[in-house]
């Protein structure tokens, strides 16, 4: 975002050889043009609202970007304290694989976190990914056809013009539902049995997600994002509730005042605060397993999750392949692992101090913990729970990180590109995609999808900063937060990584201009603008979000533009990934690109919170198609193939109800019965990906 929003305006030049100004950017890009007949007029012309906001009352600091470039060498940083915690990198990579993929951590013994990312990391099932979005939120009104429904190409984009390159067109189509997952069926969750396949669950009637009284799985209310490359995140979730600092029990970080895990010390378990940065994707992983839209019935506790979980032999009901480039060496011939119990792996991967002890928690009637020493040979009961049993959400969001941390993409087309450049060769680009990546970056797309992660929301660009040897100095300083003009040419600060690019009205769904549960903001921007009295969790106001370009940021000095941002994603393996945006609105690339040539469909509504960039492009038809082009270089050819470390274990996916929209069959008479999408188990050498979201 930094590069395409200040008036003094370094282009890249590290690895690439991007040019160093504008100016020299718009002479590079006219010989290139010179070349390959790219008709660069409309793409390279600076925003017009940029020239028209007035500089006396902001100046700028400059920028001086990298990026698109090579992943390849990325270092992602880790908390010193990380092996306070775990003993083995190893065993906690192969736990957390096993974890991710295995059915048996839903309360139903079907829905994996894999359910929802099993193609490029991401979902693409068309039946019953309904969401009421919005204002039918409350009322459970699914616009397109109900639930269950089939999509069909006809249904994109979800905002239709007369002209899709003219917002001002007459509007054809709108909804403001969502295309999202689905989860598990709406159950009040009752107890567990250690080792069982499932929880015990009462079932209720769903008034959102249900056809004639039967009720179908319910739907998540936004769009599944990829977890490949999600390590380079500084936060996750769409709207970054899942925090840089993980408490080793929930995702909110040092919001959560009450998270502890315990430590056992002798024979005392004392209550232990953990704070571990760089952590987001630990944070991200125990959301899903007690959210009821996902994996969970209605509140189950995660440790309950564990009293079952760890019991259980792990992936019992899925193949995996004996050349699975984690698990070969432990997958049993038919199902599961030759591991005895999810128990034994912890062991392996985890310091004795979180999971040895004999002292156990036991609950009373009224649900009060307490601690009773006993030898180490004892049972537990049904109203009591182990050391691990109760750290699970530590065990599993830990080990499910690091596991995720090996995902990273980078062998696309793209990185071997500037690998080749960076060595003297010519590049590997061709001519469409070589007039693609100018279009790129004069169209302000590398604005917000920058350096070599494709992302401004990176660790790099907000913590932890970057090199660029070809300025002076070389080091570029992070910016997590900072101020720029919006589209009103008022200066107002916001999140790096996070913005309102006006794809629904910001009424809708506040995204990372929220509160989390406890009542604090969710961006660190709106958390040092506040009155510190209006923050519950006083820790917050402890931590160090400032920078050097804007130093002068504290309570009410600015106004924030957060409400209606989201994350901006990765648009490494996009090709892969559809739909798009957090409200899966975009079916394919090109619509994505008209909704960015058009600025948005909610421009004029949203235009307050809105980056001044999204305007009218005017790109014509040839140069969308070249920048589709260039898009697609973006993709590792590991991960089209489910190439290692990208391969996995068998999975059965439900995949809607049997039945359509208006009927469905059930079994029980309560639970429509579930279509399967059967993903077979692939080893390192990869195999077929599974179906694409409406191809065509």
């Amino acid at each position: 975002m930094r590069q395409a929003k200040r008036k003094i305006n370094k282009r890249w030049q590290t690895r690439n050889n991007k040019p160093s100004s504008f100016i020299t950017s718009f002479l590079m890009a006219t010989f290139i043009s010179s070349i390959v007949s790219i008709p660069v007029a409309n793409a390279l012309q600076p925003s017009p609202r940029e020239g028209e906001c007035d500089s006396t009352i902001f100046t700028p600091f400059p920028d001086f970007n990298i990026g698109p470039g090579s992943l390849k060498g990325t270092i992602i940083p880790e908390d010193p304290k990380l092996g306070e915690y775990i003993k083995s990198k190893d065993a906690a990579i192969a736990l957390g694989k096993a974890f991710f993929w295995d059915m048996q951590v839903g309360s139903d013994g079907k829905q994996a976190c894999a359910s929802c990312h099993f193609r490029a990391g991401a979902d693409s099932r068309i039946k019953n990914q309904l969401s009421p979005g919005g204002s039918n939120n409350n009322t459970g009104v699914i616009d397109l056809g109900g639930p269950n429904l089939l999509l069909t190409s006809a249904k994109f984009p979800l905002m239709l013009f007369s002209d899709r390159t003219d917002r001002n067109s007459t509007i054809l189509r709108q909804t403001d539902d969502t295309v999202a997952s689905m989860g598990v069926h709406a159950r009040n969750f009752t107890s567990v049995k250690r080792g069982e396949a499932q929880d015990q669950g009462e079932s209720f009637f769903d008034p959102i997600f249900n056809i004639g009284g039967i009720n179908i799985r319910r739907v998540e209310p936004r769009n599944t994002p990829t977890m490949i490359n999600a390590a380079l995140y500084n936060k996750n979730f769409w709207d970054g509730r899942a925090n840089n600092l993980f408490n080793g029990v929930s995702e909110f970080g040092a919001s959560d005042q009450n998270a502890r895990v315990l430590e056992a010390v002798g024979t005392n378990l004392i209550p232990t605060m953990v704070r571990l940065d760089f952590s987001s994707l630990a944070s991200q992983a125990v959301g899903p397993i007690v959210s009821n839209f996902e994996m969970s019935y209605f509140n189950r506790p995660r440790r309950d999750v564990g009293k079952r979980v760890l019991h259980a032999r792990p992936l019992a009901k899925q193949k995996v392949h004996q050349e699975d480039s984690v698990l070969g060496l432990l997958a049993k011939e038919k199902m599961g692992l030759k591991v005895k119990d999810y128990a034994t792996m912890v062991q392996h991967a985890f310091h004795n101090q979180w999971w040895d002890s004999g002292t156990i928690i036991r609950v009373d009637a009224n649900g009060n913990d307490t601690f009773v020493k006993t030898s180490k040979s004892y049972r537990a009961k049904d109203n009591e729970y182990t050391l691990m049993e109760h750290n699970f959400s530590l065990f599993f969001g830990l080990a499910v990180q690091e596991y995720e941390k090996t995902l990273i993409s980078d062998n696309a087309k793209l990185d071997q590109h500037y690998d080749n450049l960076a060595v003297g060769g010519s590049g590997l680009l061709n001519t469409q995609e070589l007039r693609g990546e100018v279009l790129f970056e004069g169209a302000a797309c590398a604005a917000c999808h920058s350096g070599p992660e494709l992302t401004s929301a990176s660790i790099r660009t907000s913590r932890t900063g970057f090199v660029n040897p070809d300025v002076t100095p070389s080091f570029q300083p992070p910016e997590w937060v900072e101020r720029m003009f919006n589209g009103n040419c008022d200066v107002i600060v916001y999140e790096q990584g996070f913005y309102n690019i006006g794809v629904r009205p910001i009424a809708e769904d506040l995204g990372a201009g929220a509160k989390d549960p406890f009542g604090n903001p969710l961006s660190a921007i709106d958390i040092m603008i506040a009155n510190p009295a209006d923050i519950p969790s006083q820790e917050l106001l402890t931590y160090d979000y400032s920078n050097i370009a804007d130093p002068a940021i504290g309570p009410g000095t600015d106004r924030s533009i957060m409400e209606g941002a989201f994350k901006i994603p990765s648009l490494r393996n996009v090709e892969l990934t559809a739909p798009y945006f957090h409200n899966g609105g975009q079916r394919t690339l090109r619509e994505v690109v008209e909704f960015y040539n058009r600025g948005g469909d909610f421009h004029e509504l949203n235009n307050e919170n809105m980056d001044f960039e999204v305007g009218k492009l005017s790109l014509t038809e040839n140069e969308i198609d070249d920048l589709v082009s260039f898009l697609m270089t973006f993709t590792d050819e590991r991960v089209r193939n489910q190439q290692a470390p990208f391969d996995h274990p068998e999975l059965f996916v439900p995949n809607g109800s049997i039945g359509d929209n208006t009927n469905v069959t059930s079994t029980n008479g309560i639970e429509a019965d579930d279509e399967i999408l059967y993903v077979p188990a692939v080893g390192r050498n990869g195999g077929p990906l599974a179906p694409a979201f409406l191809p065509y």
